[in-house]
């Protein structure tokens, strides 16, 4: 299981990355645009946040594999 959540974990991040980088090499056009993507940015952020949590839990045994 705790490959599984790593290597999620890995796909946000790559994903997050990419939307930076779009967003560096395209430019926004407006701030509404921009507070879209930094918000999205945001979510990914806290969806690595929740897998740090489930993988330490997993770690102390507080998960099982079964779930």
């Amino acid at each position: 299981m705790e490959r599984l959540l790593q290597a999620i974990k890995q796909k946000l991040k790559d994903h997050k990355q990419e939307l930076s980088n779009n967003l560096l090499s395209k430019g926004v056009e407006n701030l509404p645009e921009f507070k879209r993507v930094y918000g999205y940015g945001q979510g990914l952020d806290k969806s690595l946040e929740i897998i740090n949590e489930l993988i330490e839990k997993y770690k102390t045994g507080e998960i099982e594999d079964d779930i």
